[in-house]
């Protein structure tokens, strides 16, 4: 693997591009550790009653549509922000995925799903007591996420 960093000072923000001539296991691998890193210490401005919070994104379980606010679930809190959740969707890492109409899930938290054919899935986290539902028209993705996760034999 050959390795180039162009400096740019005309740029407005720091980019990567990997070049390759077919997408490989190592390749994901480095793309995921870039995405890693670049949301380490990302954080969600939101709110439980008037208290203003910073949630670290990785500390999000998922998030719902419920009415005219999301609310954020953490492992202990749910917190509330007033945005639209395709907005988000936009704004949050490629580990975030949209698996209803109303929620979107951290898929790095996620320690198994409980498949239903007929209705919606119901998808469990680690360390944590709270359930996610995926619908029938996105757990094909979901799923296939998760198969790439998996370590292969």
């Amino acid at each position: 693997m050959k390795i180039n960093i162009d400096v740019d000072d005309s740029l407005q923000q720091d980019m990567i591009t990997i070049h390759c001539r077919e997408i490989t296991d190592e390749i994901l691998e480095l793309q995921r550790l870039l995405s890693n890193k670049q949301t380490g210490g990302q954080k969600i401005s939101a709110y439980i009653d008037d208290t203003e919070y910073y949630v670290e994104v990785k500390t999000i379980l998922f998030m719902e549509a419920d009415g005219n606010y999301i609310s954020i679930h953490t492992g202990k809190s749910i917190y509330r922000i007033r945005q639209k959740l395709y907005e988000l969707e936009e704004m949050l890492p490629r580990y975030f995925l949209r698996v209803s109409k109303s929620t979107i899930v951290n898929t790095e938290l996620i320690s198994s799903i409980k498949k239903n054919i007929t209705g919606a899935s119901e998808i469990s986290f680690r360390n944590a007591t709270k359930k996610a539902y995926a619908s029938r028209n996105y757990i094909k993705a979901l799923l296939e996420i998760m198969d790439e996760k998996r370590i292969k034999r």
